[in-house]
């Protein structure tokens, strides 16, 4: 009953506060978590199917951590031609958000420049309030692009839903991502309403690694025994 009662008082004053954060600046604080991304670089030239795997988790994470901002958890929502820049202080990245449309559906354009990896550009969409069953839901997708070192490219359709509510913790997001990128990869992740994850990775029709995982304990991809790309 204690323990209730604190988490209780814990939400409320987070609800409650004076300042709440909007979709936003959720937005910027996932884009600048890019510890995936150097991840990624890490795999390339040799193993390009990893550096996508990387490039979804990163994207991902992007989506559950904006999520908060969604809803009627966020604060009042920025006006059109807004902008936002803020810089990482460790790793020196920087990302810049500006809501380009607010009706009918809340549309923001986001870029990041991560020193010595690469870039992020993407489109994200927040859209009206509607229920998927009995739970209250916002579409919002996201369109991305990651250019990496090595002239590596990663293209990310996102088409997730932030759910509605005033419950807390990470497992508010669902639906499913589709990537491919410039080396013959291609590959799709599915998120469960219950935050299970699964997918798979393939090139020429072959798979080549599987996604599994919760967003309670993180995302993972095992890869399958394939030949080196770069010998």
């Amino acid at each position: 009953m204690l323990a209730t009662a604190g988490l209780t008082s814990a939400v409320a004053l987070r609800y409650f506060s004076n300042r709440k954060a909007t979709s936003a600046d959720r937005l910027t604080e996932g884009l600048l978590e890019t510890t995936r991304l150097q991840t990624a670089v890490g795999h390339l030239p040799d193993s390009s199917h990893l550096a996508l795997a990387e490039c979804a988790g990163y994207l991902l994470n992007v989506a559950i951590l904006a999520a908060s901002g969604v809803g009627i958890r966020h604060g009042d929502d920025d006006p059109i031609g807004a902008s936002h820049t803020q810089t990482h202080s460790f790793t020196g990245t920087t990302a810049t958000v500006r809501t380009e449309a607010a009706a009918p559906e809340r549309i923001i354009n986001y870029a990041v420049t991560v020193p010595e990896v690469g870039e992020v550009r993407g489109v994200r969409r927040i859209g009206l309030l509607k229920m998927n069953g009995l739970v209250p839901v916002h579409a919002t997708p996201d369109t991305v692009q990651i250019v990496l070192t090595d002239h590596y490219t990663a293209q990310i359709e996102a088409d997730l839903n932030a759910v509605d509510t005033m419950n807390v913790g990470p497992d508010r997001v669902f639906g499913d991502l589709a990537l491919h990128d410039n080396q013959g990869n291609a590959g799709h992740l599915k998120v469960g309403f219950d935050g299970t994850l699964s997918g798979t990775i393939t090139r020429e029709s072959r798979i080549i690694g599987r996604f599994e995982g919760k967003i309670s304990e993180g995302l993972r991809f095992t890869p399958y025994q394939i030949p080196a790309e770069h010998s």
